[in-house]
Order: C-alpha cells, then structure tokens, then sequence
C-alpha cells in the first residue's frame, strides 16, 4: 500500500509558523543584501557608503544604531507566515496532484511543483512585501511609510516586478524542493522519506546556498525594479539589459554573499521549523505524520 499523502493544509499552516520564525532570526542580513543590492555601482559614480557584509553592519550601527537593522522587519513579518504557508501548501498541493499511484513525484516534477509554488508566492504574497521592503529600506522608513507608498503609488505601485519576482520565486522555490527531494532520495533512497530533524536541517542549508547560486541575477533585477529608482528601467528585459551594459555581469551578484548569510541558515531554519510543526499539528489533528 503507498504511504499517506501530506496533507496540504497542514504544510500551509506550518509553513505560515516556520516562515516566521525564519524571517525573525536572519532579517539583518536581508536588510544588508537589499541595501548592497541598491546601490548603483556605475563607474565614475559615488562610492557607496559599504561594499560587504561586516562594513554594512559597522556603517549601520554606527549611524543609525543596532535596531536600523532591522528597518522594514514588521511588514515583512505580517507576510511571512502568509508567504511560508503558501509557498509549503502549494508546493503540497502540486505535489499531490503530480504524484504517481505509488504517491512518488519524479526529480523533474519535484522542480515543477516546487516552480508553481513560488510562483503562487511570488503573486499572491511576495511582489507586494518585496515592494514595500525594499522602499521602506531604500526611504530609511519603518512601518509609518506603508501609508505614504500607498498614498504616492496606490495599490498597483505594490506590484512593481512581478515578472521578475515570479521568476525568482519560481527559481527559488523549484531549486529548493528539488535538492530537498534529491536529498532524501540521496540518503534514504526515497524522495519521500522523512529524515532526522539535523539532516532535514542540513538539506535545508543545501538548498539554501543552492538557491542563491542559480536565481541571483533576478534577485538583483527584482530589488531594482521595486526600488525608488526603478522608474529609470522600463521592463524587466531593460533592466537586465541596463545592468549588464553599465555595471557589467558582476553586478549581477551583488548582494549574493549577503544573500546567503540570511538564505542559507535561513532555509535551514524554515525546512526544520515546518517539519517540526507538521508533526505537532498531524499529530494534534489525529493525521498520520509522512
């Protein structure tokens, strides 16, 4: 008899718990890759006020205290647990529709399901939080700024790059799920299999790093088309264009190492956080755990 299915309200509500508690432990370094991600590096042009990881926290601090880095953290938390929980419910959903008779889903589907869940994300969640984050970062604003981004772009400014973001997410997503899968199917010889909690962890930093390799380009595309000069790129093709012309391909990778200090421990945390959490509520559900 083929295992049990997930059960994809289970996987939505917790990866709603996990992703809180992911964006609350690495939202510093979220803050750095958006502010590196943000400056405009044409040559001839002024310096900007940091270049890495250890400068940003020592200029920040410096200037503006500790708790600067963590401006933008309350609105994005308000979507985190929204943004989790679509993203691990969609991809159960996908899954569970592209399972075989046995309930096993191919490496290849495994990237698509994981694709449409972040492309659900990225358009019921993530292009919206991602707007206002990085605005709010690029304004030096907290949560008072929601209502004048409203008030000066409406509700339609709050989905600059969608096209962008879907790429990302999508890329995000799809990598991840695919190297979690892969990850089982490494250790166990089943893609299904549920693993220790320190391995599950350690898939998660994998895909992580994993993630933050392949979908960098449209990460720094995205930050600049939601940022407050985004009006001088016409589209997502432009901005690519404009950025490869001017800064050069390097450019593309700004941010990366930044990227990963909050990705990699983060993706970590959220794999392991949900595993935890759909035991708990399978099991307060009276639903067998996969």
């Amino acid at each position: 008899m083929p295992p049990a299915q997930k059960k994809t309200w289970i996987s939505l509500a917790a990866g709603g718990v996990g992703g809180a508690v992911e964006c609350c432990c690495t939202w510093p370094m979220e803050y750095l890759k958006t502010q590196l991600q943000s400056f405009r590096t044409v040559k001839g042009g002024p310096a900007p006020p940091f270049t890495g990881i250890a400068s940003g926290l020592r200029y920040t601090i410096n200037q503006r205290g500790f708790f600067a880095l963590y401006t933008g953290l309350t609105p994005v938390l308000l979507f985190s647990a929204p943004k989790a929980g679509v993203r691990f419910g969609a991809n159960q959903f996908f899954r569970n529709q592209l399972a075989d008779k046995e309930n096993k889903v191919s490496m290849g589907l495994a990237f698509v399901s994981g694709l449409c869940a972040g492309i659900c994300e990225a358009t019921l969640v993530v292009t919206p939080q991602e707007t206002i984050k990085t605005k709010l970062i690029n304004l030096n604003m907290g949560l008072e700024g929601v209502p004048h981004l409203l008030k000066t772009e409406g509700l339609s400014g709050l989905y600059a790059g969608l096209g962008a973001t879907c790429l990302k997410q999508g890329g995000n997503q799809g990598s991840r799920f695919l190297f979690m899968a892969q990850w089982r199917q490494l250790l166990t010889g089943d893609a299904e299999a549920k693993l220790p909690k320190h391995l599950t962890f350690a898939g998660g930093l994998g895909a992580g790093l994993f993630s933050v390799v392949t979908t960098a380009p449209f990460d720094v595309v995205k930050t600049r088309l939601q940022g407050t000069e985004a009006s001088q790129y016409s589209s997502t093709v432009d901005c690519f264009a404009q950025i490869l012309r001017k800064e050069g391909p390097l450019a593309f990778f700004n941010g990366a190492l930044a990227r990963a200090a909050r990705v990699v421990p983060g993706q970590g945390i959220i794999f392991l956080s949900v595993d935890v959490v759909y035991d708990q509520i399978a099991g307060l559900a009276g639903e067998a755990s996969a």
